[in-house]
């Protein structure tokens, strides 16, 4: 049996006969008894072992705009270009060290991206000093996975160029050439050259409570974390459910517009699945080099609202070990003088490099 202890809330063991639990204790109770399954059944773990072990790299393109969601300001692009692999075993020297220890396979995911912040008002050469003030990051971000019993480890690390070396400005301006847009005018007052560094650790509880009703199948993955570094700094904690047919093994939230990648990229190539999705995130920030200013030197800045939250709403779909997804995303107010909350959609396309 599963100790008490072992669920995040002891009351909801009330929840009716179609909803499973999936905890820590389960996963130590099902290694437990494995030496007395039958030879077939241990023939199939090995063989999902196998599978997981063989998994290809995969490419994910993620795409972020407001244009999706009818607006234009704050943040208004990100893009990011990710690679993620199984690793197969750990070398000895590496396994006794965090966060190899927690898992014999991690998932490793390297990702480059550039994320461009304007005020409202793009076409005041002097902006307004109320407003978000301009900015760019150009970033290389790393995030080891791990998968222990019922969790799943994060942990991340990013380093990247904040300033003009970010490219913010060519790339929003060629962008609006090439649409016949207006120029952004106000990018001389974007912050200051900065060498950009975080760190970031995240646990999720994927699949913790399970429903299958025969024609739809659904679940509910918590998570807690915390990023830290003079770019983000803040702790946060949310909520991801799911409803769908064939739910694949992946995390639907990518997080390009705050942290490293998720897990989000991974399929086991099980035919056709798809799922819409509900999500929910709060942070509490101690520091958004973007609203708070450049920093090491004198820079623009804005009044920081140090609690957040966003609302998600999701559709996927999966093709064996291809993946499509939509999100849109709505997001309180950042900083004290923000005029209302922002809007914004997220594209995300996700294929194996070999089969």
């Amino acid at each position: 049996m599963t100790n008490e202890k072992d669920r995040p809330w002891p009351w909801l063991r009330h929840v009716s006969a179609g909803v499973r639990w999936r905890a820590a204790g389960a996963a130590l109770l099902a290694a437990s008894l494995a030496p007395g399954l039958p030879s077939s059944a241990r023939a199939e773990a090995a063989s999902r072992t196998h599978a997981s072990a063989t998994l290809p790299t995969f490419v994910s393109l993620t795409v972020d705009n407001d244009f999706f969601a009818g607006f234009d300001r704050h943040y208004t692009n990100g893009i990011q270009l990710a690679f993620s692999a199984a690793t197969g075993a750990v070398p000895a020297s590496l396994g006794s060290l965090p966060p190899f220890r927690w898992s014999t396979q991690p998932w490793f995911t390297f990702s480059v991206g550039q994320r461009i912040y304007t005020p409202t008002d793009t076409d005041r050469v002097d902006p307004d000093p109320l407003d978000r003030p301009y900015a760019g990051w150009l970033y290389a971000l790393a995030d080891v996975c791990t998968r222990s019993g019922a969790t799943v480890d994060h942990v991340q690390a990013g380093i990247g160029l904040i300033g003009p070396a970010s490219l913010a400005e060519r790339t929003q301006n060629a962008y609006h050439r090439l649409t016949g847009s207006e120029l952004t005018r106000g990018w001389d007052a974007q912050l200051g050259h900065e060498l950009g560094l975080l760190l970031g650790y995240e646990r999720a509880w994927p699949r913790w409570i399970e429903a299958d009703g025969g024609h739809l199948e659904a679940d509910l993955t918590p998570r807690v974390g915390a990023t830290a570094g003079n770019v983000f700094t803040y702790a946060n904690a949310g909520l991801v459910l799911r409803a769908g047919r064939n739910l694949p093994d992946d995390f639907p939230v990518t997080f390009v517009s705050l942290g490293p990648p998720r897990d989000g990229y991974r399929t086991g190539g099980t035919g056709f699945g798809w799922y819409a999705w509900l999500g929910t995130e709060v942070r509490l920030v101690a520091y958004n080099v973007f609203l708070d200013g450049n920093t090491f030197r004198h820079s623009r800045s804005v009044d920081r609202e140090p609690f957040g939250y966003d609302l998600q709403l999701g559709l996927v779909m999966v093709r064996d070990r291809m993946r499509l997804g939509f999100t849109l995303v709505r997001r309180s107010e950042e900083f004290k003088t923000q005029q209302g909350a922002d809007r914004f959609g997220q594209l995300t396309l996700s294929f194996p490099l070999h089969s």
